[in-house]
């Protein structure tokens, strides 16, 4: 179990340095610190949650971030990104069964509108989370959104950047925070924060003129000679049953993908999986209706992948060719990162839910080559 844990905590801690593993260069260290005050709710999702909100959440956040050189041809597609890691501190909107949640992620800011004044960004990052307190059976089993007090955590985020001059600017924005434990420990429904902020920015550099933003023909100059690629990826992950059977479950799979690079910064993924979970062998093994089949299963995927330099965002929707563990629902879905290491090896963090209700968290070693 402890070996499972540390695992689980390297490959997620992995995902700070696919963020800051893209600038190596010995440009200058771009410091950027931020300060913002949340204010939001907790989001009933299910109508078994409805008892939970109770009042508005409050908290605070700060950011350290890492301006772009724009030394590498991605970062001048994506305009200049921004590379940071957030921590956030915030009441829950319901103490007694909750308590209080910190998130910590790592992510990448991407402009969406910028001017000597203004900048409009976005980002998505993923991370650790910690909720004060989790399902009991005995002490508190009025809460039924999280089993564990260890999570994952993710946040997906857009900004306003507001400047008085050119190091110092005021904060507006907006935020949807998530605190799962994707499955690992039951209950999981997770916990849904939306927030708005205000804050302060100050950069600890005197800001330089940036290079003007590629034209549509300069971008077609960057995408890639070679525009097949394929993936051969082991995967393994872990879940439970249910708040009775708290045992831990592995789940593998094998993926088989093709990728065609549209251009440098996204591509579409068709990929062939095979599936063996364990959690739904020993369930068919309770039912006698199912003793007999088996629990391995097979499904296609599509999916869409935003490429970030060596980076990418994941999202998937993929249908069960074969499939006897009569869960009842035929599609599946993938959320995630990915990203390389060296030239050939992808790492993949991606959560495996059927619609809204995770599964497990996948984690992936896998090799890639391009035709």
């Amino acid at each position: 179990m402890n070996q499972r844990i540390y695992l689980l905590l390297f490959l997620l801690l992995s995902q700070f340095y696919a963020v800051y593993g893209q600038e190596q260069d010995s440009a200058k260290f771009r410091l950027i610190t931020k300060a913002s005050y949340h204010n939001g709710v907790l989001l009933p999702h299910r109508i078994a949650m409805q008892h939970m909100p109770k009042e508005t959440t409050n908290g605070f956040e700060v950011n350290f971030e890492k301006s772009s050189s724009d030394t590498k041809d991605w970062e001048r597609l994506y305009n200049s990104p921004t590379f940071g890691v957030s921590l956030l501190y915030t009441s829950t909107g319901n103490y007694d069964l909750l308590g209080n949640a910190f998130g910590a992620n790592a992510y990448l800011l991407l402009p969406i509108f910028s001017t000597a004044r203004f900048r409009l960004q976005t980002s998505w990052g993923w991370g650790l989370g910690w909720v004060g307190k989790k399902f009991d059976r005995l002490n508190n089993y009025k809460n039924n959104a999280i089993g564990s007090k260890l999570n994952l955590f993710a946040s997906i985020k857009i900004k306003s950047e507001i400047y008085l001059n050119p190091t110092n600017a005021i904060l507006l924005g907006a935020a949807f925070n998530h605190w799962s434990n994707s499955g690992i420990r039951r209950p999981n429904l997770g916990i849904n924060i939306p927030t708005w902020s205000i804050g302060f920015l100050h950069k600890f550099y005197e800001p330089t003129t940036r290079p003007e933003r590629l034209t549509k023909l300069e971008q077609k100059a960057y995408a890639p000679e070679q525009q097949n690629e394929f993936t051969v990826m082991p995967i393994v992950g872990f879940t439970s049953i249910s708040i009775h059977d708290q045992n831990i479950y592995e789940a593998y799979a094998l993926q088989f993908n093709y990728s065609r690079l549209w251009s440098a910064k996204y591509k579409i993924n068709w990929s062939w999986d095979m599936f063996y979970n364990t959690a739904f062998k020993e369930l068919m093994e309770r039912n006698p209706l199912t003793q007999n089949q088996t629990a391995f299963q097979s499904g296609i995927m599509v999916s869409y992948e935003q490429t970030i330099g060596g980076f990418g965002i994941i999202a998937g929707w993929g249908t069960y060719l074969f499939d006897q563990t009569q869960r009842g629902d035929p599609f599946y879905h993938r959320f995630g990162t990915r990203f390389k290491l060296g030239k050939n090896i992808i790492i993949n963090t991606t959560l495996h839910t059927h619609w809204a209700v995770s599964d497990h968290l996948e984690i992936g070693v896998g090799y890639q080559f391009r035709r």
